[in-house]
């Protein structure tokens, strides 16, 4: 065991290709229409070791830390075949994760898919679409001629990974999908290279991009001349969430409901819901507001619900996550861990 872990070191420390993995990852990551916070995960399969992103950790950081947990793939299939995600946690090769890191909560999809590359984003672009309902519909003419798969709503992690392993085994063609839209949670990309699953990536976003409706120029001094910021709470500055806020259709998007998981964890449920506020969120004519004390990741979530709620076509649909969806992540030991680490 021993032997198998150092030489998977010494694969993975000089392999350039996961060098340039940690590059694409910090790049994305830095890109609020692509990933937010702790949001997001990339991996590399070398050997039999996957490289996933530890849970908690920013993709953004990725070229200043170790934020990878090495992980024996064959022993995430064998809990995939169990659907355990405890099994998916022992995967874990201790000796060369020394921090103690935990691996991303998608791990088990990662080890699913057969691409050496897998990178998953919260992509601001794919998430205006996969809230409508006619998502995969809409799916089919932006991305015709591409190997791809839409994936309906499932809670993140081993429901997650069961879902798309059911969709792929039905697919008629029977080919690798490169493409996964997830409904009300984001996109996945994989290749058998960094440079092709970037390049996959810039042209699934290309391919998915629509205008920003109802942004409102100069609308900065109109929306700050309006009441005092509320006693224990802090403005989130930023003209799109303006934008957002000063828009009645955007506003009443933003808390009537919950629109993918990461808003849930660090927004709260709109099960929870004010005539102003959702969660640990308010939003009122004259801007967004958190408390005082909210974490950055918070105030990230509100950026990617403004630059979200801007791209949805007017005219559609939408789905929405309902409230045992909200308990499921609220209740889940996985989503506590992350929240911990950003305490």
């Amino acid at each position: 065991m021993e032997r198998h872990a150092s030489h998977a070191r010494d694969i993975s420390m000089q392999d350039a290709e996961f060098d340039a993995l940690r590059a694409l990852s910090a790049r994305i990551g830095r890109d609020i229409e692509q990933v937010q916070a702790s949001g997001g995960n990339t991996s590399i399969k070398i050997g039999d070791t996957l490289h996933v992103k530890a849970s908690g950790l920013w993709l953004a950081d990725s070229l200043d830390d170790d934020v990878f947990v090495p992980v024996s793939r064959r022993a995430v299939l064998d809990a995939i075949g169990e659907e355990s995600e405890d099994g998916v946690r022992r995967a874990v090769i201790d000796e060369l994760n020394p921090k103690g890191l935990r691996p991303s909560i998608e791990t088990s999809m990662h080890a699913l898919l057969e691409h050496r590359v897998v990178l998953h984003t919260h992509s601001v672009r794919t998430l205006a679409l996969a809230v409508c309902s006619e998502a995969e519909a809409m799916l089919a003419s932006r991305l015709d001629g591409l190997s791809w798969a839409f994936i309906p709503y499932c809670k993140p992690g081993m429901k997650l990974t069961v879902g798309i392993r059911s969709v792929l085994a039905d697919a008629p063609d029977g080919t690798r999908k490169d493409i996964l839209v997830l409904g009300n949670h984001g996109l996945v990309v994989g290749a058998d290279s960094v440079a092709e699953a970037g390049a996959l990536l810039a042209r699934v976003e290309g391919l998915l991009d629509a205008p920003r409706t109802e942004i409102r120029a100069a609308i900065r001094a109109e929306v700050r001349s309006g009441e005092p910021v509320p006693s224990g709470w802090k403005r989130v500055d930023d003209p799109l969430v303006d934008s957002m806020a000063a828009s009645e259709r955007l506003r009443k998007l933003a808390l009537s409901a919950s629109w993918y998981p990461d808003h849930v964890v660090f927004l709260g449920p709109a099960a929870s819901a004010t005539p102003d506020g959702i969660g640990k969120l308010m939003i009122r004519p004259d801007g967004a507001f958190l408390p005082d004390d909210a974490s950055v990741s918070a105030v990230a979530m509100v950026r990617c619900l403004a630059h979200v709620l801007h791209r949805i076509p007017p005219d559609r649909e939408l789905r929405h996550l309902d409230s045992r969806d909200e308990l499921a992540l609220m209740d889940w030991d996985a989503e506590k861990y992350r929240q911990a680490l950003e305490r």
